[in-house]
């Protein structure tokens, strides 16, 4: 349920909203919207414009917002049709603008509705149960050996700061590989920082052996060790329960050049 502060600047939202005559109808989205969410989420809104202003209803509700609440920060992106607010308090609030058939991508039962003067409603989608596909855990699988891989480049080069980054790659792809793991699909994620309520507390406390990192070669190697023997083993598991093929002549590949050029054993 959204805190007093979520409500009062959903309020004031959903009354430039409705004060737009382009817009015929909006809804709460989100995680608050379909009843989750937290005090640190922000407000997501659709508003739905007459067919063929959608561009012309963002324009129009970007001066209103600029106008009324005078906010630090307004983006506009998504083709001039996303605006992404930050508050003078640092709330933040989003309205996507849509129109025409593009309602039909949401599912009304993730939508609480804010107001409606026509008939447009989005329709609910049917339950599908989630299952990873090889052709979407191969490509995560890949990209970890390969970045993995990368690591002598960065070592070589003594480019120990790029080399942090090649760790976020790989912390991102355990995260995902986790919640394909766990059965959520994309669309069901929410934003990348709320994680931890589609994590297990087995995969939580997976994260929590990973060690500090430094832009030095014992800790690039000490924290690659540590998500190796976190990912390899996961991932060839579900690769196997979902009957994908193991890219082995790659990883083989990849062990020999780690263990040749930094005296590296991939774990795992």
């Amino acid at each position: 349920m959204p805190t007093s502060e979520q409500q009062a600047l959903l309020a004031r939202v959903a009354a430039l909203l409705r004060a737009e005559p382009l817009v015929d109808a909006a809804w709460l989205a989100g995680s608050l919207g379909h009843g989750g969410g937290d005090a640190y989420s922000d407000v997501d809104t659709l508003a739905l414009a007459q067919e063929g202003k959608a561009s012309e209803a963002a324009a129009a509700l970007a001066e209103a917002i600029k106008k009324e609440i005078d906010p630090p920060l307004l983006n506009v992106h998504g083709w001039g049709r996303v605006l992404s607010v930050v508050t003078e308090d640092w709330q933040r609030f989003d309205v996507t603008v849509m129109q025409g058939d593009e309602i039909n991508r949401y599912d009304a039962s993730k939508l609480t509705p804010l107001f409606n003067r026509g008939t447009r409603e989005p329709p609910v989608h049917p339950k599908a149960v989630y299952r990873c596909a090889p052709e979407t855990l191969r490509p995560l699988v890949v990209e970890f050996i390969r970045v993995m891989g990368l690591t002598p480049v960065a070592m070589g080069r003594e480019e120990y700061q790029l080399a942090l980054t090649g760790i976020d790659i790989l912390r991102r792809s355990t995260m995902d590989l986790m919640l394909e793991e766990n059965g959520i699909a994309p669309q069901d994620r929410g934003g990348a920082l709320h994680r931890n309520n589609m994590l297990t507390a087995e995969q939580r406390a997976a994260f929590r052996t990973i060690p500090p990192q430094a832009a030095t070669v014992d800790s690039v190697l000490a924290v690659n060790d540590a998500f190796a023997r976190i990912f390899l083993p996961r991932a060839k598991r579900l690769a196997a329960a979902i009957g994908m093929e193991w890219p082995a002549s790659f990883e083989e590949a990849t062990r020999r050049h780690l263990k040749t050029t930094l005296g590296f054993d991939l774990p795992g």
